[in-house]
């Protein structure tokens, strides 16, 4: 039942694309780009989280990532723990300015993700969660969708919704939110872990449509 659902949504989501393809391209000179705070002015505290780090990306990388703004940087709160912030924002995706989904960016850095979680934050809308290792190194990764006033995990469902708001409100705007967390050892280790990037995720959530409009 749950793959043949899935084959249904993948068939919607082709036939939307089929079916807008045309309007995409007659419609980017009026496309609506709401007004927004650059992510360089993203605030260095919220709540009790304070940045510690700024990273720039290298010229390739930023050629291959195509967004129009970004945000590197880490983040610590009063209780130690740390939280990796990247944020890739996009005025537009059309023709080929699209988010790049983590599931080809991470493994592509030699990364493995395994243990897939959904989280829903409340009305906020849901988040990824997996388990991501490299060597000796494990890391919990938090990432979603943001855009047009939604929270969305799914990088099936996100496409959708771009495609309908491309119609309906001239706007294919948003963003590719990702958080990660450095997982330590022992006992409660993960859980420790989870808690710091819920914790994190869910304060970001309440600054962001400052800077990936609603």
């Amino acid at each position: 039942m749950k793959k043949r659902l899935s084959y249904l949504a993948m068939l919607l989501f082709l036939s939307l694309a089929a079916a807008s393809a045309h309007y995409l391209t007659r419609a980017e000179g009026r496309e609506h780009v709401p007004s927004r705070a650059s992510l360089a002015q993203f605030p260095q505290q919220f709540d009790s989280w304070r940045q510690t780090d700024a990273q720039a990306l290298s010229a390739g990388t930023l050629r291959e990532l195509k967004a129009d703004d970004y945000l590197s940087a880490v983040y610590t709160n009063d209780r130690g723990a740390f939280a990796s912030l990247f944020i890739a924002y996009y005025g537009s995706q059309r023709h080929r300015q699209t988010i790049h989904s983590p599931q080809n960016c991470l493994p592509g850095g030699g990364w493995t993700m395994s243990r897939h979680r959904l989280h829903t934050l409340g009305e906020r809308g849901q988040i990824n969660e997996y388990l991501i290792e490299k060597d000796d190194v494990q890391t919990l990764a938090f990432y979603w969708y943001q855009g047009r006033g939604r929270t969305v995990a799914s990088e099936y469902w996100a496409k959708f919704d771009t495609l309908r708001d491309a119609v309906w409100l001239d706007r294919t705007d948003g963003a590719l939110v990702r958080v990660i967390v450095p997982m330590g050892k022992g006992d409660g280790a993960e859980e420790f872990a989870r808690a710091v990037g819920l914790d994190f995720s869910q304060k970001l959530l309440t600054i962001l449509p400052g800077f990936v409009p609603n």
